[in-house]
């Protein structure tokens, strides 16, 4: 059986490798008679190869071919890196073209063969969905140590004279958050620091796949899920 499920995940220079690493991996997995998995995940970047910090990477393909099929993606994954990363990244061409699919993929119903489409950020990638202003009037996430900056990515997309919270963006101390629906029916599921994205991957895996999908990934990688409300630093 054919995956029925189909996932992009961006890479760019300086990505953080767990984040999307972490993802890949647990879409990737598949059931126990190696039959084929629920899902298929597919890289995209600008550049190729690209550098993810001390690892080099080879994308399956460029963000104009993913803009090309964006509509067969049910799951699009964008990871987070240092800030000066990510500002760099969004002050280039590339990665005003990656804030141009994002805004485009939150806008797109979802396919009917899927049922649901889901816009995921995995630690700082949040900052990088705020800058495709597709977070406004949210309540999310991110790495706990950028909890003040994500609304301010989210102001600056409203106009750079945009009085400070105009975005009306909410952070919150959560593993990941499930953050609704845009008006296209997309999605958006924000989390919090680096292995946080792995815990949201389950979450999307269980709400597309079933609980048995995702607890079977988990065990494969023998990873102990956290709950929605066990955000770092907080004790059980």
């Amino acid at each position: 059986m054919a995956p029925r499920f189909n996932v992009a995940i961006i890479l760019y220079p300086e990505a953080d490798m767990i984040d999307f690493s972490g993802p890949t991996e647990i879409y990737s997995i598949g059931p126990l008679d190696f039959s084929p998995p629920p899902f298929k995940t597919t890289t995209f970047s600008s550049y190729s190869p690209v550098t993810c910090n001390s690892l080099t990477y080879v994308p399956d393909g460029n963000l104009s071919e993913l803009e090309a099929c964006l509509s067969e993606f049910d799951v699009l994954v964008v990871p987070g890196a240092h800030v000066v990363s990510i500002d760099k990244l969004l002050s280039t061409g590339e990665g005003r073209h990656l804030t141009q699919i994002i805004k485009k993929f939150s806008e797109l119903p979802p396919r009917k063969e899927a049922g649901r489409r889901f816009l995921q950020s995995v630690c700082t990638g949040s900052l990088i969905l705020a800058a495709s202003d597709v977070l406004r009037g949210r309540t999310v996430t991110t790495h706990h140590m950028f909890y003040d900056a994500l609304p301010l990515y989210a102001d600056k997309a409203v106009g750079s004279d945009a009085a400070e919270g105009a975005a009306g963006v909410k952070v919150v101390k959560k593993r990941w958050v499930h953050a609704g629906k845009t008006e296209g029916n997309v999605e958006i599921v924000t989390a919090g620091g680096v292995s946080s994205g792995i815990d949201a991957s389950l979450f999307v895996v269980e709400l597309l796949a079933g609980k048995e999908a995702a607890d079977w990934a988990s065990e494969i990688v023998e990873f102990e899920r956290r709950g929605e409300d066990e955000a770092w630093g907080v004790k059980k």
